[in-house]
């Protein structure tokens, strides 16, 4: 006698399959699963009643994984956390100003983003880079964090970097670390160009909640875009995300009431 049940079955492969990019509508899932509309329709509303998806009201019809889902299997961490109350406020100034954001965290020897706002831009280069990780010297989100973290901290970071052992880039130039945690000081946030038209021009701030830092977050526009009047008009603007961002994670009754 068989013990499966049906509706269980087809609820996971709808998670498994919407774990294979960031955004799906009814008839892109529909193609994938094999699986009727109506039954999607379905299971989908349940698991959206279940928090494990979301649709945005902005863009009807588009379906995506909410953060539940990874905590089923790694529990609640600071990360999740961060990334859940930075989620609304990011799409918000997306929306506002069109360019795309990323929130990046440490992770081991590199940093990696837990959410981006591609999937909001008209202008992004790429349709998502959440899961992507970065070399902290290579990048704003890690020139930002190792510019900003305490002494202690970055001694345990260039330490995690220089015992890796998969091959990739050391932080052996003391001299540069410290030109640019001085220089990133200095302008309040890291600025990265692209090496070539396929990447972003990109710079990053801080996230503080309550005094710690919690991560980094990115501003990204097109390889030759970025100027001292983009500078000029956006850095306030994802500060004032950065800010939000660390006072809706201190407290999250703050962003219940934004």
């Amino acid at each position: 006698m068989t013990t499966e049940v049906r509706s269980v079955q087809r609820a996971l492969l709808i998670l498994r399959v919407m774990n294979e990019r960031p955004t799906w509508s009814l008839q892109e899932l529909h193609r994938r699963t094999g699986l009727a509309k109506s039954t999607l329709h379905r299971l989908l509303s349940t698991l959206e009643a279940e928090k494990y998806v979301r649709t945005d009201p902005q863009a009807y019809g588009q379906y995506q994984l909410t953060l539940a889902v990874s905590n089923l299997s790694c529990g609640i961490s600071e990360r999740s956390v961060l990334a859940e109350m930075a989620t609304p406020l990011m799409i918000g100034t997306t929306r506002e100003i069109k360019w795309p954001l990323s929130l990046g965290v440490v992770d081991g020897h590199q940093i990696r983003v837990v959410f981006c706002t591609m999937p909001y831009s008209p202008y992004a280069v790429r349709p998502s880079t959440t899961g992507r990780r970065y070399e902290f010297m290579d990048s704003a989100l890690g020139r930002a964090y190792l510019a900003f973290c305490g002494a202690a901290e970055r001694r345990v970071i260039v330490e995690a970097v220089n015992r890796r052992e998969d091959g990739g880039p050391r932080i052996t130039d003391m001299a540069a670390l410290r030109r640019v945690v001085r220089e990133t000081r200095r302008q309040g946030y890291a600025l990265c160009y692209a090496a070539n038209n396929a990447e972003s021009t990109v710079f990053a701030v801080p996230v503080f909640s309550r005094g710690h830092l919690r991560g980094t977050l990115v501003y990204s526009t097109y390889a030759t875009q970025m100027n001292e009047r983009m500078l000029r008009e956006f850095v306030p603007v994802v500060r004032a995300t950065a800010d939000r961002i660390g006072e809706a994670v201190a407290d999250p009754k703050e962003l219940r009431r934004a």
